[in-house]
């Protein structure tokens, strides 16, 4: 199979643009044109044509676009709107060009007798294995449109939380850079001017203002700047490592170590395996498919091993409490929440409550940590600040007093 980029007009005349993957550039054209398009252009991806396309296929479809997709499909199937129908709706008032081409590839292939599920199979960048499967089991149980909606609320809730984590984290980052920015250019800058003025006046310096000389040439001297080149290089090849499955399970090892920052991490991944866990199994999914799907829901290669022997386990008649005590990375309130959900039949419900807990557990957590950092942050800007300025205006005030 070969990727090819096009371009094309749909029925109503509006641009649409992709990539596809077939047997070579005719059957391209023969499956665009089954799904009534009028291709203007079409290239092997990478072509000249597709480079605009590039970043346009970096990465997931953003959640915000799926959120509304799922809900807009299930008021129109829960109002009687037939499933092609309820699409054709979906694409005209999708915003998104890459979401909108993929349901028009879904609507193709609807059309030509597959489910929903299968067709959204084929485009697995744009409809991830979980949505795929709860989508499979609403289509099997006969409520799809019931599924639509907790796929579009466990989106969402998935959204909420990253934007919480992000604007906990954004004051301090945005702090923190702000000090580094600044001191950097009061030492490579404000620094040196003082300085030639001070030795030309000849002016004895105080043990402060000496060190903040020294620092400001060293910050411009070659080997700063090797050391600099050196830094970046490190944490390129950093980067690299941690792309690795082992320099990952060692990079989350260290993180979930840290103090508060490592329980609020292991917290978050704990709340979404048990929201995405739990929807599966309330949208009838069986539960080791259920743990072969989550796999890639989960963000940490230490979840994703720990989720696959979990699913080994299981398949041999292990109850799922012991194999997730065994992993170390739940608490125990978790585990025996898990084990009453067991002991009850009620599992799935059971992990929704843990879900929901852990979510309000985390955002206490990052409120406070935030109201923690928020004036620490601004202390030790003002502590490096302050420094700098009494360094550099201290022996101005020893010059006019000998000066008088």
């Amino acid at each position: 199979m070969t990727l090819y980029a096009y371009t094309a007009r749909d029925r109503s005349g509006h641009a649409v643009r992709g990539t596809m993957e077939a047997s070579d550039r005719t059957s391209a054209l023969a499956s665009l044109r089954a799904r009534m398009l009028h291709v203007t252009g079409i290239d092997r991806w990478p072509g000249t044509s597709s480079i605009a396309l590039l970043f346009e296929n970096i990465g997931p479809v953003s959640n915000r676009s799926s959120v509304a997709l799922f809900r807009s499909l299930a008021a129109l199937i829960r109002a009687g709107v037939p499933l092609r129908r309820s699409i054709d709706v979906a694409i005209r008032q999708c915003a998104d060009s890459r979401l909108k081409e993929a349901l028009n590839s879904v609507l193709s292939d609807i059309e030509h007798g597959l489910p929903l599920s299968d067709g959204m199979s084929r485009r697995p960048k744009e409809f991830p294995k979980v949505f795929v499967a709860l989508i499979r089991a609403g289509e099997i149980g006969g409520a799809l449109d019931q599924v639509l909606e907790r796929l579009a609320s466990l989106l969402e809730r998935d959204r909420t939380l990253r934007k919480r984590i992000a604007s906990a984290l954004a004051y301090p980052a945005v702090v923190a850079c702000a000090a580094v920015a600044l001191s950097v250019f009061l030492l490579a800058s404000i620094v040196p001017m003082f300085s030639s003025m001070y030795e030309q006046m000849h002016v004895p310096l105080p043990l402060q203002t000496s060190l903040l000389i020294e620092a400001g040439n060293a910050l411009r001297s070659p080997l700063a700047i090797a050391a600099g080149l050196s830094g970046s290089i490190g944490v390129a090849v950093l980067a690299a490592v941690r792309c690795t499955p082992s320099g990952s399970q060692l990079f989350e090892a260290v993180l979930f170590r840290l103090p508060a920052v490592g329980a609020i991490a292991r917290k978050t991944l704990a709340g979404r395996f048990a929201r995405v866990l739990g929807t599966l199994l309330r949208s009838g999914v069986h539960v080791v498919p259920a743990l072969d799907v989550l796999v890639d829901a989960m963000t940490t290669q230490t979840f994703r091993d720990c989720i696959r022997r979990l699913s080994a386990e299981l398949s041999s008649g292990s109850p799922i409490s012991k194999p997730l005590a065994a992993s170390n990375l739940f608490e125990p309130l978790f585990l025996q929440l898990v084990h009453v959900g067991e002991e009850t039949g009620d599992l799935d419900a059971m992990l929704l409550r843990i879900a929901d807990y852990y979510e309000v557990d985390v955002e206490t957590a990052l409120t406070t940590l935030s109201s923690l950092v928020e004036p620490v942050t601004i202390v030790i800007l003002g502590t490096v600040v302050g420094f700098i300025v009494s360094a550099i205006f201290l022996p101005l005030y020893t010059l006019i007093g000998n000066i008088k």
